[in-house]
């Protein structure tokens, strides 16, 4: 028989329920109360540190902005400072917050600059800071750049220290360094590939390399003439015999030149190196815009210890044994040095039969041609082709050079960025 409660029983029991159920919800609204409370603390301090970040981030671009602001804001930047972005200012944001930011130069890579921005929300309570990484692609960070095609075709010509970058193709031949890259094939690295292909060491086909660097011209011409007014002219042998100039219109052959000065040749024609006179070496700039001829040797009589740059070993992934001839302090592999983030200080290499330390700019339709048994320790840049097609042609880069080639107008991208700890700069 089945037992079932009686009516008053039952209703002991749901009164019991009911009051168990009352004093768990009593002893949990404190606790619930007290989780609502920092769940909105939680929110509020979240939304705050957001808006901080978001201003950090503002900070970033205005330094960016800054920067393409014209040419003088790069350079100034790479040796010291400009007002308002040293962590001298603060900017108000309309949200209320506030950001400070300072530029200044890389380490190490003078393409780069190194922008640290601290945003603050309103109330002061919440900081966010950013370290970014800007570089500028409109700069000459390479030994040998053409518009159109780079040929390697002879035995023992080669390019050190610093990458290749071509606009059309690259014929590398066997070469296992420097850097390849190419708006269109790397042969036979890419093995006829039609779409970009890369090994991420030492060739890259199919790049989106950066735009063609815009000389200023005009600055350098001005430079050739003023020297041709302060000196009436330059050396013998150095573009039109005893007649030399440094602003030639027309052709120019040198014979016998030797000039140290870093100055500035600007020459309207084509150029060429001969043997003879007691030898060639120039230390300055060559603007060439005809063709870069180099008859034989040239007459390369530069000898001196040339200063390896301090990533020089990043062209040598494919070939670290290479590179150790010139660094013997070096890591042991490649992969060491990219892991250690290795930087090589006061290295250098002698160097014999060097033609040209400087930049040499080509503007002929032929470009570069010849150099047997020459070197040139520094940047060469054609607006055509740069064929380098006898035995024993070395091309040097010289990270210096590099930096003091005169550049219209600056192309800024965002290379890294992190965040660091946030700390508002005292002072301020």
């Amino acid at each position: 028989m089945k037992k079932t409660l009686s009516p008053r029983r039952a209703g002991q029991m749901a009164i019991s329920m009911v009051i168990s159920i009352l004093l768990f919800l009593m002893l949990m609204f404190p606790v619930m109360d007290l989780f609502v409370q920092n769940e909105g603390r939680w929110s509020v301090k979240e939304k705050k540190s957001t808006t901080a970040f978001h201003l950090a981030e503002a900070g970033v671009d205005r330094a960016r902005w800054k920067l393409l602001e014209s040419d003088d804001m790069w350079i100034m930047t790479g040796t010291g400072t400009i007002a308002g972005y040293n962590f001298d200012q603060v900017y108000s944001a309309e949200s209320g917050g506030t950001y400070t930011i300072q530029i200044t130069s890389h380490p190490v890579d003078a393409d780069m600059r190194v922008v640290e921005s601290v945003g603050r929300d309103r109330t002061g309570a919440q900081l966010r800071r950013i370290r970014a990484v800007l570089r500028n692609d409109n700069a000459a960070d390479f030994a040998t750049r053409a518009a159109n095609m780079v040929s390697n075709t002879g035995g023992n010509d080669h390019i050190e220290w610093g990458p290749v970058i071509s606009g059309n193709s690259i014929d590398a031949t066997g070469r296992t360094f420097p850097r390849y890259y190419s708006a269109g094939h790397v042969t036979p690295q890419d093995g006829g590939s039609t779409s970009a292909s890369t090994d991420n060491v030492y060739w890259w086909s199919y790049y989106e390399i950066p735009q063609f660097p815009k000389i200023k011209f005009s600055t350098y011409l001005s430079s050739a003439q003023a020297s041709d007014l302060a000196l009436g002219g330059a050396p013998n042998g150095c573009g039109n015999g005893n007649s030399s100039t440094y602003y030639h219109i027309g052709n120019a052959e040198f014979k016998g030149c030797n000039d140290t000065s870093n100055r500035t040749y600007y020459i309207t024609g084509d150029v060429t190196f001969q043997s003879g006179g007691g030898g060639n070496f120039i230390r300055g700039t060559m603007i060439m815009l005809g063709n870069f001829i180099i008859s034989g040797s040239g007459g390369a009589d530069g000898n001196y210890d040339a200063k390896v740059p301090p990533e020089a070993w990043k062209e040598y992934g494919n070939n670290w044994a290479h590179y150790q001839a010139f660094d013997a302090a070096a890591p042991a592999t490649w992969a060491a040095a990219v892991s250690g983030n290795y930087v090589a200080n006061n290295l250098e290499y002698e160097l014999d039969n060097v033609l040209i330390h400087g930049f040499a700019y080509t503007g002929g339709s032929q470009g570069l041609q010849g150099g047997g048994n020459c070197n040139i320790n520094g940047v060469l840049l054609s607006n055509q082709d740069a064929t380098m097609g006898t035995s024993t042609m070395g091309i040097y880069y010289d990270d210096n050079v590099a930096r003091d080639i005169l550049i219209q107008g600056v192309n800024i991208k965002l290379h890294s960025w992190y965040e660091v700890k946030a700390e508002w700069p005292s002072g301020l």
